[in-house]
């Protein structure tokens, strides 16, 4: 039940970015809406920051009612660095956009002030609620931003006004905000912000951790990613229409893998602090299983029902896709099983192991492509990538079994900042 919600909650934030951005597609001007894809982007950005500094601490905490006072000084610590980042980031947003409108650049957007602080609050709350496994109150909590994103927005066009980057910034941004504030106050009612120094600076030791975690997200980036710069620069923009009109139909079922991921995360830390072994060795495989299995499911559908999808989704377009389908599925079965390892690393604390296994893949991606590109059509970029994949399981594999047979205590004691990693 909480991997179902847990999907549920997934499906609802991927509804919330794909809706607004056909919402303003449909009904606004191409203009607005490069202004909101620009905030947005920016909006992901940060997102990426505050996950290396702050969300992956927090989901690293072990969960559980009989653990509650172990995280009471952690969760504090980690809200006063949220109100810190928030803090910075609507200043610094400030600064960028009074730039913007000093240059009458057509980027200049006030409410962009607002919507990338709340949707940055969003994403720690949604954090808090799943790593005190909460799933319910996270679910709830993208259910509402949706909710009120749907009544805002619907309101404002039956109010008469075209849809347009300022006022979906605001109305959308809202929803983040009213929405994080409320379950915030469900989950912890009595939550306030750490002002004592000898525990921030407990966790000023352990920032350096966020470097190597920056590392492997921006290394998996590359991995996940190349192929668009390098297939658009070979072989230009129909070649990677044709790889991109196949892999957004594939992609929702990496949902399957993040909706895990959500509750395996949690779920490993806790068993990390038992030091229980062979507990993380079997929801590893549980959820590499489970997911492959329900990846290749999705991605059989889809090569089935091509046909109905290159008429009614393309408009008869890309009707021959040759064997993309079936090289994408591959693309999310082996990136199911990676993330089941990735999580498992991330969970027990291995952030400068973890960096460098995918840095490796990164490179394994990048030296790969290079070759088959020369020699290969397009599609070779799609193996490329899957021999990077393939590099990061492999050792991701092996320093997971190793680290688990090794006799070294696995917990990281009461405060998990008091705890130096690799």
């Amino acid at each position: 039940m909480r991997y179902v919600l847990s999907l549920a909650e997934q499906g609802m934030g991927s509804l919330i970015t794909l809706g607004v951005n056909l919402w303003l597609i449909r009904n606004g001007q191409a203009a607005s809406y490069g202004v909101y894809v620009f905030w947005f982007s920016i909006a992901w950005v940060l997102s990426t920051a505050q996950f290396t500094l702050c969300v992956v601490h927090l989901t690293s905490l072990p969960s559980g009612p009989d653990r509650l006072a172990e995280r009471r000084e952690p969760e504090r610590v980690l809200t006063t660095v949220t109100l810190a980042i928030l803090a910075v980031t609507a200043l610094g947003i400030a600064g960028a956009d009074a730039v913007l409108g000093a240059r009458g650049s057509t980027f200049h957007e006030p409410a962009a002030i607002l919507f990338i602080p709340a949707f940055l609050a969003y994403q720690f709350v949604r954090a808090f609620a799943f790593s005190r496994g909460r799933v319910t109150l996270a679910a709830s909590l993208t259910g509402g931003v949706l909710l009120l994103s749907v009544l805002g927005l619907g309101a404002d066009y039956l109010g008469g006004s075209a849809p347009d980057a300022a006022r979906v910034l605001l109305i959308v941004g809202s929803a983040y905000g009213l929405s994080a504030i409320v379950i915030l106050g469900l989950i912890e009612p009595t939550l306030r912000p750490m002002v004592h120094r000898a525990s921030l600076l407990r966790y000023a030791r352990n920032v350096r951790s966020s470097g190597w975690i920056a590392l492997g997200a921006g290394s998996n980036e590359v991995t996940g990613r190349l192929y668009s710069f390098m297939v658009s620069d070979w072989f230009g923009s129909q070649a990677l229409a044709r790889l991109s009109a196949v892999q957004v139909v594939i992609r929702p079922a990496w949902i399957i893998a993040s909706a895990w991921s959500s509750i395996g995360f949690p779920r490993m830390a806790t068993l990390r602090a038992d030091n229980d072994r062979r507990g993380i060795v079997t929801t590893v495989v549980t959820g590499a299983v489970g997911m492959s299995a329900l990846s290749a499911l999705w991605s059989v559908a889809v090569i089935l029902a091509w046909p109905l999808v290159s008429a009614r989704v393309y408009r008869g377009q890309y009707a021959d896709i040759g064997m993309l389908a079936y090289l994408w599925g591959g693309n999310v079965i082996l990136g199911s099983v990676a993330i089941a390892l990735n999580t498992a690393i991330l969970a027990i604390g291995e952030y400068r192991k973890l960096a460098l296994i995918d840095l490796a893949g990164a490179i394994a991606c990048c030296a790969s492509m290079a070759l088959l590109l020369q020699r290969y059509d397009y599609p070779a970029s799609i193996m490329a990538t899957l021999l990077g994949q393939a590099t990061q399981i492999a050792l991701m594999a092996w320093f997971l079994s190793w680290r688990l047979s090794v006799d070294r205590p696995m917990a990281m004691g009461v405060n998990a900042f008091a705890a130096q990693q690799d």
